[in-house]
C-alpha cells in the first residue's frame, strides 16, 4: 500500500499519480462543506472543479479502466418534493456549483472514452472519523460535538429543514461494491441515501433519546449561507443496481457513532 498526501491541483502529485498509472480512481478529494465554500470561494472552485478536470486528465491519458466520483445532494438545491436521478440541477450553495461543475467535466473529458465513469450524489454522511472541532461541516458531527463539549447544541436555521443521513459504512460498502458490480454501465448518476427523510428536531431528538439526555439546551440561531431547507430523495435507482443492500436506521448508526 502506498499513500501520497498532496492537493489534488499539485502538478508534483499529479506527475506521481500518473507514474502510478490506476486501474481504477475513486475521487473523494474535495471541499466538502457548503459552509466552508463560502470562506474561501477560489480553494473550493480549485479543488472541486479544476481538480476534478485534471484527474480526469490523467485517467484518460493512462487509460484508467473505471473512475468512480462522489457528487453531492448540494447539485439539486432546496426541494420541497422527493428529488431522483432526474430531478433539475438548481444548486443553491457555491459548494453545490463547484461539485456539479466536477461533473461536467467528467462527462467533457471521459464521456467518449474507454474510462467507465460512475458518479455517485452522497447524500449528508456521518460517522467514525469525522472532526468533532469542525462547526462548518456535517449536521450530526456538528450537533454531536456540542454533547460531546457538554455545551447547549447551537442549530443555524430553522429546525423543520429536512435531510436525508447516512451512515458512514454503507457509504463506504457501495462504493467498494461499485468496483465489481457488473450491473453498472457508464456514466451512471446514483443518489447515495437513506432515503429516510429526517428534520433536523426529529435527529436532535434522536441524538438525544441514544445519549439518554433530557431537557439539553438547544439555541436555535439565524441560517448560513447557501443552506438548503429541505433535501429529501429516493434510492429506487440505487437499489435496482445494489437490489439486496440495506441502510443502517439513523438510531443504530448514532449508537455506532458515540461508542466511537
Amino acid at each position: 500500500n502506498k499513500f501520497i498526501k498532496g492537493d489534488i491541483t499539485s502538478n508534483k502529485i499529479l506527475r506521481k499519480i500518473e507514474k502510478w498509472k490506476p486501474n481504477v480512481i475513486y475521487h473523494l478529494a474535495a471541499q466538502s462543506g457548503s459552509e466552508g465554500a463560502y470562506d474561501n470561494p477560489k480553494k473550493d472552485l480549485l479543488t472541486n472543479a479544476f481538480g476534478t478536470y485534471l484527474l480526469a486528465k490523467i485517467a484518460k491519458k493512462v487509460k484508467c479502466k473505471k473512475f468512480i466520483y462522489t457528487s453531492t445532494v448540494a447539485v439539486y438545491g432546496s426541494n420541497s418534493k422527493t428529488i431522483n436521478e432526474k430531478t433539475p440541477i438548481k444548486p443553491d450553495s457555491i459548494y453545490g456549483v463547484s461539485k456539479y461543475a466536477g461533473e461536467l467535466f467528467l462527462k467533457q473529458l471521459l464521456l467518449n472514452s474507454n474510462v467507465k465513469t460512475i458518479i455517485f450524489r452522497v447524500f449528508n454522511t456521518f460517522g467514525p472519523g469525522e472532526n468533532l472541532n469542525n462547526l462548518k461541516k456535517g449536521m450530526v458531527s456538528i450537533f454531536c460535538s456540542y454533547i460531546w463539549k457538554n455545551k447547549p447544541i447551537k442549530v443555524k436555521g430553522s429546525l423543520k429543514r429536512f435531510r436525508n443521513f447516512t451512515y458512514v459504512d454503507d457509504c463506504v460498502e457501495i462504493l467498494a461494491k461499485s468496483m465489481v458490480n457488473k450491473k453498472l454501465k457508464n456514466f451512471e448518476i446514483f443518489n447515495l441515501t437513506s432515503e429516510k427523510k429526517i428534520s433536523v428536531l426529529r435527529l436532535i431528538n434522536t441524538i438525544l433519546k441514544v445519549k439518554k439526555l433530557n431537557n439539553y439546551k438547544i439555541k436555535v440561531l439565524k441560517n448560513t449561507p447557501g443552506d438548503s431547507f429541505g433535501l429529501h430523495a429516493n434510492n429506487k435507482y440505487l437499489k435496482t443496481k445494489f437490489p439486496k443492500f440495506k441502510f443502517m436506521r439513523i438510531h443504530d448508526g448514532l449508537k455506532k457513532y458515540f461508542q466511537w
